[in-house]
């Protein structure tokens, strides 16, 4: 297939690609009755308006479900710190996250395959919340797998610990770890499995109780996540089941191309014994704001406000979700477009009459917009849960129709995002 073929074929499974957010239910919405309708995929938009503010989502699975639920932070006015349950269909809470890791103070929850049925989650704020303010929700449902392991490793001889001293066990992803607990507790046990990464990637973390020992299997398991020093530093962690003699973890973290370290060991009274540790690493994604840009029109992604000093863009491209980008100064009630393309180029506008303006992106579609009171304009993507889009990276800009030069337009910077998991 040619490479023209293959870029028709993805802007096919990409259109149509503009979404609508979902905004939350009128208040109270905070019950089984009057929660919003979030369906899989899309994004929602609510807003606490206290610390005691509840905004609740039903979710409905028609199938056996791995679930994951990742608050965000809005353009301006973010709430900044979220707290995020996710319940059962009667309002009984399940589990619940509030700091994800490399989320700033907004949470990410992963729940492994839970039944077909109906489901809420709950947002509340956090303990470092602004007073009020507003974030955003994604939802994506992933039929439930187990990770395809074509090599079983079994644990190297004890001590396999490198904290005290010992050496953890070296495997090749994918790979299912065989591994068997002595004892439990922070000072029993500890198995540590060292892992190399080729570059950025999503590191899927996944335990089941059956395992090639003649022991029984271990009755409940906590995980971390140790970088690859000697001794190994402690990264994130402890991820834990949903009960005892669960197997429910279902732990997807982003990690850089190198070593690292997943480490398992028995919650304190728990039964020791075997386990199966499942790791693969899949397609992370990434988003870059490029400067540019003329006539003061900008486009970004964006940005948590909290911890203080430490930003993070947390919006990208993810399959089978809602990514969104940000107009500002686009001029009050400004006729704006989304200007949307799989390649980046380099086009001088000055001969065409716009003085200074670039247009960088070799576009496929335009999506317009009007622009509110402030010169701001949000626009959604949805984009497929398809693997053939793994690596795809889409280009953005916002042009404004202002005739304010020969050409009649302005144009901003680029925004760039590659579709991962």
């Amino acid at each position: 297939m040619s490479r023209l073929s293959v870029l028709v074929a993805i802007a096919g499974l990409l259109s149509p690609m503009a979404a609508q957010r979902v905004a939350e239910a009128s208040e109270p919405n905070a019950s089984t009755i009057s929660a919003t309708f979030l369906p899989c995929g899309q994004e929602a938009l609510g807003t606490l308006s206290s610390n005691v503010d509840e905004d609740w989502f039903r979710i409905v699975l028609a199938a056996p479900t791995d679930l994951r639920m990742a608050t965000g932070p809005t353009w301006s006015n973010q709430i900044g710190d979220t707290v995020l349950t996710l319940l059962d269909s009667t309002g009984g809470a399940l589990r619940a996250n509030d700091d994800g890791f490399g989320t700033g103070y907004y949470s990410d929850l992963f729940a492994k395959g839970l039944p077909a049925g109906t489901y809420f989650a709950a947002i509340t704020a956090g303990p470092n919340a602004a007073s009020s303010g507003s974030y955003l929700l994604d939802v994506r449902c992933e039929p439930a797998m187990t990770i395809s392991t074509p090599l079983t490793t079994n644990e190297g001889p004890e001590n396999n610990d490198p904290r005290t001293g010992g050496t953890a066990t070296n495997v090749l992803l994918p790979v299912r770890c065989n591994g068997d607990l002595s004892s439990t507790g922070h000072t029993g046990d500890w198995d540590f499995w060292r892992i190399l990464a080729f570059g950025d990637n999503v590191l899927r973390i996944r335990l089941t109780g059956t395992a090639n020992h003649v022991g029984m299997p271990a009755e409940d398991l906590a995980v971390y996540l140790f970088d690859g020093g000697t001794p190994p530093n402690y990264v994130a962690g402890p991820f834990f089941a949903s009960d005892t003699s669960e197997w429910d973890q279902a732990i997807d973290v982003r990690i850089a191309g190198g070593f690292h370290h997943v480490a398992v060991r028995g919650i304190v009274g728990s039964q020791p014994g075997s386990y199966y540790l499942d790791l693969q690493t899949r397609a992370s994604s990434s988003a870059t704001v490029f400067a540019g840009g003329c006539g003061g029109r900008t486009l970004g992604l964006a940005m948590s406000n909290l911890p203080v000093g430490m930003p993070q863009v947390l919006e990208a491209a993810f399959l089978g979700t809602t990514y969104s980008i940000e107009g500002a100064n686009l001029g009050n009630t400004g006729f704006a477009f989304h200007v949307i393309g799989l390649a980046a180029t380099s086009i001088d506008l000055t001969p065409f009459g716009a003085i200074g303006c670039t247009l960088e992106v070799s576009y496929l579609d335009t999506v317009f917009q009007f622009a509110d009171a402030v010169g701001r304009a949000t626009w959604t993507v949805f984009v497929p849960d398809n693997v053939s889009l793994l690596g795809t990276t889409l280009h953005s800009q916002a042009a404004v129709l202002d005739l304010s030069n020969p050409l009649g337009i302005t144009i901003s910077n680029r925004v760039a995002t590659t579709i991962g998991h």
